[in-house]
């Protein structure tokens, strides 16, 4: 059970870091949400959270039971959670605020990313080294016990370099998300689907 608790400490380190990310480009929710509403006559949007990614794809592993028991003790389980105007089958998402998890994500939500996205992480930040399935494969490596020191370390400091990046163009005063246009794509199989 020690290696289990010291791979999901890990984990959530990760989960931190890429928050720390995500929040610092606030793509999702400045870019798709708006032009979802605007479709849908200003009702709520699900964006790219229309399955329940979290149970779909996650792993068979001592692991990944921690994690979803963490969750749970923290944000109740899937079927208690109240929601109102629920517009995805997700029961941890909200359409006003997003994901209502903080912390003890899936692999799958944590790392996924639209190619849009990606596309906007290259024209605006210059930032070529985001690959959706290589985060989701680590973070679940992680999780598993699968990932060796040295990769850790690297996935580690991607993940800071990243962070820098946006942190030193906005400082140069690169345009702020908001600019591009959302596919609402689900997140492609895994290697666990």
């Amino acid at each position: 059970m020690h290696d289990i608790e010291q791979n999901l400490t890990r984990y959530l380190e990760m989960e931190r870091l890429l928050n720390v990310f995500f929040s610092s480009l606030d793509y999702c929710i400045s870019t798709c949400i708006p032009v979802e509403k605007e479709k849908n006559g200003n009702r709520p949007a699900a964006g790219c959270c229309r399955r329940k990614n979290y149970s779909l794809y996650d792993l068979s592993h001592p692991a990944f039971e921690r994690l979803r028991e963490e969750r749970e003790k923290r944000y109740g389980k899937p079927e208690d959670v109240s929601r109102k105007n629920p517009v995805s089958v997700c029961e941890y998402h909200n359409p006003d605020e997003g994901c209502l998890l903080a912390t003890h994500k899936s692999p799958v939500c944590l790392a996924f990313v639209c190619p849009e996205f990606i596309d906007f992480l290259r024209d605006t930040y210059g930032l070529y080294v985001y690959d959706y399935l290589g985060v989701n494969y680590a973070l679940e490596w992680i999780l598993t016990g699968d990932f060796p020191e040295a990769q850790y370390t690297e996935f580690r400091d991607s993940i800071l370099g990243m962070i820098e990046s946006v942190r030193a163009a906005r400082t140069a005063g690169a345009a702020p998300p908001g600019n591009g246009q959302c596919s609402n794509s689900d997140p492609p199989p895994t290697k666990s689907s």
